[in-house]
């Protein structure tokens, strides 16, 4: 039993003989001249036309945004302006209607106050 049963083994060496003996067909790859079919032609025009338009709306759109932004910038400081105005007219109706003003014209004018006439409203 200390036989090795790979001596014992019969090779076919007829059907490898016949396998190598026949020839085999090289493919040859030329990248340079691969025909482009009528469908990628079209897909690649569309996609060319998707992407000028694409690129014309992000243009048209950044445009349209910096134009909204300095709009509302103007209309901000118009804001601004009008409420200070406003706060500086409000200032000059309380000085205008102060009851120390107000006496001091009736003086000038020559009218007096009677204290029994007057009533003091809160």
């Amino acid at each position: 039993m200390a036989d090795s049963s790979a001596r014992n083994y019969n090779y076919n060496t007829q059907n490898i003989n016949q396998q190598t003996e026949q020839p085999q067909q090289k493919i040859v790859l030329n990248a340079g001249k691969v025909p482009v079919s009528r469908l990628e032609k079209f897909i690649i025009v569309v996609g060319a036309l998707l992407s000028l338009g694409m690129m014309f709306l992000l243009v048209s759109a950044t445009v349209a945004q910096t134009s909204a932004q300095h709009d509302l910038a103007n209309i901000e400081q118009k804001i601004s302006s009008k409420q200070s105005s406003n706060t500086d007219l409000r200032q000059e109706i309380g000085e205008m209607t102060s009851t120390k003003r107000m006496n001091k014209i009736a003086r000038q004018q020559g009218l007096s106050s009677i204290e029994n006439n007057l009533r003091n409203v809160r």
